[in-house]
């Protein structure tokens, strides 16, 4: 039996992504300069975690003007996800990008990350839910692309309040669509009943449920 797929709302999923992008943008303000290169995530320094999840934007702008890497269609956000772990030989090439995107922040990494916020809430303002976006691993509609970003903010957001000590909420409707998109990839990955066992408090959590590494 195939797994029911979940329509989110245009209206909900656009504002979750802003939410997103706007509790990314208010966590960075509020980190001091000198913690920096402090440790962040994994082999990730704050700033290189914060680089990192300015990617979570910049790839909208990015595959919104392009043809995608592979031929075909992707019908959601997990399966995006999953396509994307299928290649474990992507982790390397992150980390060196995330590398690169730390550097290209500059002195003052708060302005920077305001500016990208500002630049991609318009942008997608300004696109269409069907417009194409032409990833590595295929074609998908902006709507299905959308959830995808406004997980990765959710996550690394809390990621980088950890790493700082200023753990702070994120606001519900973009948290409410990370953990939507989560179960999906736990059910498109055969760990649907892993993960509702674990949550109705019948079973511990296994490690990395999800498959995604520190560096993803």
């Amino acid at each position: 039996m195939p797994w029911v797929r979940f329509v989110l709302d245009s209206d909900q999923n656009r504002a979750a992504f802003r939410e997103a992008g706007s509790s990314f943008m208010d966590t960075v303000s509020r980190i001091p300069p000198d913690v920096l290169d402090d440790p962040g995530l994994g082999v990730w320094s704050v700033r290189e975690l914060i680089g990192h999840t300015c990617r979570a934007l910049l790839t909208v702008e990015q595959y919104a003007g392009r043809e995608a890497g592979v031929p075909g269609r992707m019908t959601g956000p997990a399966d995006y996800f999953c396509e994307v772990l299928r290649d474990r030989s992507i982790h390397g090439a992150v980390a060196e990008r995330a590398a690169d995107a730390a550097a290209a922040l500059g002195d003052d990494p708060a302005s920077a990350v305001a500016g990208i916020v500002d630049g991609l809430s318009r942008l997608v303002d300004a696109l269409p839910d069907d417009h194409s976006m032409g990833t590595p691993w295929g074609e998908m509609r902006l709507a299905d692309y959308l959830p995808t970003r406004t997980f990765e903010l959710v996550v690394h957001t809390l990621d980088l309040a950890g790493a700082v000590g200023r753990v702070g909420p994120v606001p519900e409707p973009a948290l409410s669509v990370a953990l939507w998109l989560a179960t999906e990839i736990a059910a498109r990955s055969g760990r649907a009943e892993n993960l509702l066992m674990a949550l109705a408090g019948r079973a511990p959590l296994p490690p990395n449920l999800l498959g995604l590494g520190p560096d993803s």
